[in-house]
């Protein structure tokens, strides 16, 4: 059973009248219009009362009652950004209609036939193949909520960046670290500490607010010798970071205007006697390769 609800009421169908998906139509309206605060605010309310519930939300960038993907988004990096999240983040993804293709004729449900003799956009179309397509094969690392968490992005000032979307997701041994700047500006700053997620213990029936680092998220060891290698699927890069690194400074990052890194294959390591991985970390200063 899905459920279509609107004014903020998607939490209660799914919660309290038991529907198996909502339409999370907030997803599409805040990050369109900017409001990352707002929608960070949301997901924060959301982990602190029932994490389960993002489980249950349909995130979209566009339905028949909406205007197109490619007119409220455009086809540029802001589009590939959202759709990332969208791709990403736990719950289920749905792509309108013409989404991949770029089409811009908004389609009613009443609709037999396209009233447009549109073309394919292949350029879009290779993009989601190239960064798009390779995690909706992994939604199964991606959808879940028990290893999911959310994360402030702390600039220099020691000021909190809302425009920033992080978090990180786990299953098995699987790791995943996304980050996503939904603003025309640039900023950096550091990923280290998670937002307050309600965790229950079923044995004893209770349930209390857990805050993690991300070198915890990521289910690393905190000790010296114990390296990190993420490999960055938006821009086929890869990374080398010092676990304690992440423990206790966190994770540096500079981000231009609707940037991501897409760390979908985080691998942990421990040097070598020669210590090599960790003149090779101190020697790339945290640049990508």
């Amino acid at each position: 059973l899905v459920a279509e609800a609107f004014w903020m009421m998607e939490g209660y169908f799914v919660r309290t009248l038991g529907m198996h998906r909502v339409y999370n139509s907030a997803f599409m309206i805040m990050l369109r219009n900017e409001d990352n605060e707002k929608y960070r605010y949301l997901i924060k309310n959301t982990l602190q009362f029932d994490p389960e519930i993002l489980k249950r939300y349909v995130n979209f960038m566009n339905n028949p009652d909406e205007r197109t993907a490619i007119e409220q988004f455009g086809d540029g990096d802001k589009y590939f950004g959202i759709c990332t999240l969208m791709a990403t983040m736990p719950g289920l993804p749905m792509f309108g209609h013409g989404q991949i293709e770029g089409f811009t004729e908004k389609y009613g449900m009443e609709y037999r036939r396209a009233y447009l003799d549109e073309k394919v956009n292949q350029g879009l179309v290779d993009r989601h193949k190239w960064e798009i397509f390779p995690l909706l094969r992994q939604r199964k690392l991606f959808s879940g909520v028990e290893n999911f968490l959310l994360y402030d992005f702390s600039t220099p000032d020691r000021g909190i960046n809302q425009n920033v979307f992080a978090f990180s997701n786990r299953l098995g041994n699987e790791k995943a670290l996304v980050i996503y700047n939904n603003k025309y500006e640039s900023t950096r700053g550091w990923i280290r500490e998670s937002s307050p997620k309600m965790v229950k213990h079923q044995d004893e029936g209770s349930h209390k607010l857990v805050q993690k680092t991300l070198g915890e998220g990521l289910d690393l060891h905190n000790e010296p010798g114990y390296y990190v290698i993420l490999h960055d699927q938006a821009n086929r890069l890869e990374y080398i970071r010092s676990c304690q690194e992440l423990f206790n400074q966190g994770f540096y990052v500079e981000l231009g205007a609707f940037q991501k890194h897409v760390f979908n294959r985080i691998e942990e390591i421990r040097d070598d006697q020669d210590g090599r991985f960790g003149r090779l970390c101190e020697y790339l200063h945290g640049n990508g390769v």
